[in-house]
């Protein structure tokens, strides 16, 4: 059974209390279709002081659900995708095991990151 990873919405002045699954697609189709919040908007998470920003969902996932992206070769952790793939042009253990593999004639497969997060560990909706 997959599980997932879910935290209660605190929007603005009138959080719903719903729980929403913590990645950013399923954050941003609950602020659509629970909140109206559509296109560029300001955050309304209590104590915010982000400006006006185009992707809320990818905000409210990283900053106030607060999830990281933990590197696989020497566990620096990350808030996002793009801070981790520049974390990694200067990872010392990446850039060693990279260069192992080319003196040894192998193919470099780089790990997968492990995605951490925090909140309640649910059934996921589409799991049967």
């Amino acid at each position: 059974m997959r599980m997932t990873c879910v935290q209660e919405c605190s929007w603005g002045d009138q959080p719903c209390g719903l729980f929403v699954e913590t990645n950013k697609e399923r954050i941003t189709h609950h602020l659509f279709h629970w909140h109206g919040v559509k296109g560029k908007t300001l955050c309304k998470f209590e104590d915010c002081p982000k400006a006006a920003m185009k992707s809320l969902g990818r905000h409210v996932e990283t900053v106030h659900y607060t999830t990281a992206l933990e590197c696989a070769y020497c566990g620096e952790q990350s808030s996002r995708t793009d801070a981790l793939r520049r974390h990694l042009l200067t990872c010392k253990v990446y850039i060693a095991s990279k260069a192992s593999a080319k003196k040894a004639g192998r193919k470099f497969s780089p790990k997968e990151a492990r995605k951490l997060v925090y909140g309640y560990i649910v059934p996921a909706r589409d799991a049967t």
